[in-house]
Order: structure tokens, then C-alpha cells, then sequence
């Protein structure tokens, strides 16, 4: 081939081959991955120990937002438990990068006091000497309904005429996960394989670091 040609070809096989590298599919995600994903909503809501939160002061982090109440009967300590497996599934330096949120859809009787207790049982199952957690978070009904709007979510009361508990709460239960950068990735519906869920937390710091 004439000097004149070889680098030129040269290129274009640089070329060829980046574009058939951007070509190829990006890692499967195990949860229903969003078609564009953006800016999570904000949840300006309030945590267990009465302090304003903001998703803001969790950028760099793996987020996962789960809505549910303290008082609900099963599924709601099953996803927490879930969210507890994934948390001892990391090692040190992850389980820095991930913070599983809770916001009650009743709180009316999840007071900040209710909260923390309800929580702090699974902040105990944690393994080792990790710090607390969990993060619980509560608002008015107005604030409630804009947040739970933001995440496509939804909750109503259950009258249980009869019952001691008075009504449940029907709501979404998905997992919502948040990459670093602060964008709502994904969301991982009730009985998802806590493996899958721990993959994908992994892989979404990994691609924040």
C-alpha cells in the first residue's frame, strides 16, 4: 500500500472501531430501567430526627427510595429487610455510597418518634460497627402528594371498619434507585430478587466513582 494511504486508513479503522464500541449495548439492568433518565424529584420532607433533607446532600451516593408506613403488616418490613440484605451485601467502602430512604405514606401516625424506632430495629440488623443507616422521612399531606406524584407513586387509605389498626394504606411498593449524579435510573417492583437489586446498587457506584 502506497505511504501516502496508511495513515488514513489508519484512522478510519480507530474510527470504525469506536463507533462499533458505542454501538454496543450497555450493561443490562435487573430492575425497570427509565427510557430517559433525569433528575430524581427532590424530597423536601422532613427525617426522624425533625431536620429538614434535601436529595441534594446525598449526591455521590447510590439512593434508594422506598414508600411505605410503620404500621403496614408485610410488605413494607419485607422491603426493608430486602434493603438490610443488600446494605450488609457491600462491602465497607460501598455500603458509604448507599443510603436507603423511607417515606411514610401515613403521617399521621408515623410520627418523627415512630419513625426512628421503626427504623432503628433495622439499623440493628446491620452487620459490624457500620453507623446508622436508614433514613426515614415524613411531610404534610400536601407535601406527601407532590413528592409521591414527582416518582409516579400513590397511596390511599383503606378504611378496615372493625379492625384495631383502623385503615391501611394501599401504595406503590417499588424500590426507586438514584445514581450518583442524582438521576432516577431505575425501579425495582415488590418480590424483585434482592441479588439483582444488590448488582445493580453495585454497579451504579462503581459508575459514580
Amino acid at each position: 500500500m502506497p505511504r501516502a494511504f496508511r495513515w488514513p486508513v489508519a484512522w478510519l479503522l480507530v474510527v470504525v472501531g469506536l463507533l462499533l464500541i458505542a454501538c454496543l449495548p450497555s450493561r443490562r439492568l435487573h430492575g425497570v430501567p427509565y427510557d430517559r433518565p433525569g433528575p430524581a424529584p427532590d424530597l423536601p420532607l422532613t427525617d426522624q430526627f425533625g431536620r429538614p433533607f434535601s436529595l441534594a446532600g446525598q449526591r455521590g451516593k447510590v439512593v434508594a427510595v422506598y414508600f411505605g408506613y410503620t404500621s403496614c403488616p408485610d410488605v413494607c418490613p419485607i422491603t426493608l429487610a430486602q434493603l438490610t440484605q443488600v446494605w450488609r451485601g457491600l462491602s465497607a467502602e460501598e455500603a458509604d455510597r448507599f443510603q436507603p430512604i423511607f417515606v411514610t405514606v401515613d403521617p399521621d401516625r408515623d410520627t418523627e418518634s415512630v419513625l426512628a424506632r421503626y427504623l432503628s430495629a433495622f439499623d440493628n440488623a446491620l452487620a459490624g460497627d457500620r453507623p446508622r443507616n436508614f433514613i426515614g422521612l415524613r411531610g404534610t399531606t400536601a407535601e406527601l402528594a407532590r413528592v409521591l406524584a414527582g416518582y409516579g407513586a400513590m397511596a390511599e387509605k383503606r378504611p378496615q371498619p372493625g379492625s384495631a389498626v383502623g385503615y391501611t394504606v394501599d401504595h406503590t411498593a417499588s424500590i426507586f434507585l438514584i445514581n450518583p449524579a442524582g438521576n432516577l435510573i431505575e425501579r425495582f417492583p415488590y418480590g424483585a430478587a434482592v441479588d439483582g437489586l444488590l448488582a445493580d446498587v453495585r454497579y451504579l457506584i462503581a459508575q459514580g466513582s
